[in-house]
């Protein structure tokens, strides 16, 4: 099953947020040519390195063709103008001013090709008082109030959480586009901001304390922040009762029958959620995470020991939805890949399985000069 055969994406973006939404079209089964400067996506170069380049960069870019364009030389732009002939979807992250430098505009773009979804991601949008600004994760988790929200103090998820959503909306949105232009035949512009896709993303929690203009609800925010790891006598453990039947069968599980009282006697379900987690912490610390999952498993209570990356992939519900699979790598020897979570009539979707490109190799794989 491969969903998106057929379908032809141009990819001139850097970082995370543009390219990260080629490789989502890409695992769908898309022909992603990845198109770069003489030097590379800049994004080669950030983070941990291996001899054959940027460890991060290798796993957001597999599935992939690259190919070296200099867009600001006059040949340049003819290679690119020939790329989207055939195109479906080109994907950017450009500053606002920069595809005008390159000629490309949202009047000559459609008129030229009328069938191509044009993917703009930027930082702040395409206008306003922030639009050239430069924009990354940990600015989009400051400006959307997510940093404020994580704890006691602001603080920044160790994640490019902010870019990968905005992926995720920009590869979803291509998608649609390209199912209304079965309707009208046309291609359109798709824009899509990162402080847009973050805000977006916060709707069905973080914001639903700031629904009502000029009140905001702390409730929800003291709702989500009631929730945490407890440590275990060897590692740490995370449990989820939504009921008040699971906290008390959790209560009894631990042996804390005597303060269900306590717990009664509480206010509201948020300070009872809260209280909750003050008198079990304790408790756990005196068995293992093991212990403690089979016992909360027998009570029919949701708990979860914390794991590792390690202990994750081996997994056995992990092994049992084959999430990751290892293939052949001409840079690892081997890697580990992780499937695009969607199956299809039950199947898993197929892709070439491509290694992350090196630099300098052409849409057919020959090397460019």
């Amino acid at each position: 099953m491969r969903p998106l055969a057929g379908i032809s994406v141009v990819e001139s973006a850097s970082y995370i947020s543009g390219p990260f939404a080629g490789l989502i079209l890409a695992d769908l089964g898309a022909e992603v040519v990845k198109v770069e400067p003489p030097r590379g996506d800049p994004y080669r170069r950030f983070g941990p390195q291996d001899d054959d380049g940027g460890v991060i960069f290798r796993a957001g870019n597999r599935n992939k063709r690259s190919i070296v364009i200099d867009l600001t030389r006059e040949e340049g732009l003819a290679e690119l103008h020939t790329l989207l002939e055939p195109a479906d979807v080109l994907i950017t992250n450009w500053r606002p001013g920069v595809a005008e430098a390159f000629g490309l505009d949202t009047e000559s773009v459609p008129r030229r090709w009328p069938r191509l979804v044009w993917v703009r991601v930027s930082g702040y949008g395409q206008s306003g008082p922030m639009a050239t600004l430069p924009a990354f994760d940990s600015l989009m988790q400051a400006r959307v109030g997510f940093a404020e929200s994580v704890g006691k103090d602001p603080a920044l998820v160790p994640s490019y959480i902010a870019d990968k959503v905005t992926a995720t909306f920009a590869a979803q949105s291509a998608l649609a586009a390209l199912v209304q232009r079965n309707v009208s035949g046309r291609g359109c512009v798709v824009d899509v901001a990162m402080l847009d896709a973050f805000a977006y993303f916060d709707t069905p929690d973080l914001f639903a304390g700031h629904q009502q203009p000029g009140r905001a609800d702390d409730r929800v925010l003291r709702m989500l922040r009631a929730p945490r790891a407890m440590q275990t006598a060897d590692g740490w453990i995370v449990l989820a009762p939504t009921t008040g039947q699971q906290i008390k069968r959790a209560m009894l599980a631990a042996g804390l029958e005597d303060k269900l009282a306590d717990l009664r006697s509480q206010p509201d379900p948020i300070a009872t959620s809260e209280r909750f987690f003050e008198l079990l912490a304790p408790r756990v610390r005196e068995r293992t995470a093991a212990e403690w999952t089979a016992t909360f498993a027998d009570a029919d209570v949701p708990a979860s020991a914390v794991m590792s990356k390690a202990e994750h992939v081996e997994d056995e519900q992990v092994v049992h939805n084959a999430i990751y699979r290892v293939v052949p790598d001409p840079a690892l020897g081997n890697a580990r890949r992780t499937r695009h979570p969607a199956l299809f009539d039950g199947q898993p979707v197929e892709t070439d399985d491509l290694p992350c490109p090196p630099l300098n190799v052409g849409v057919g794989g020959s090397a460019t000069t």
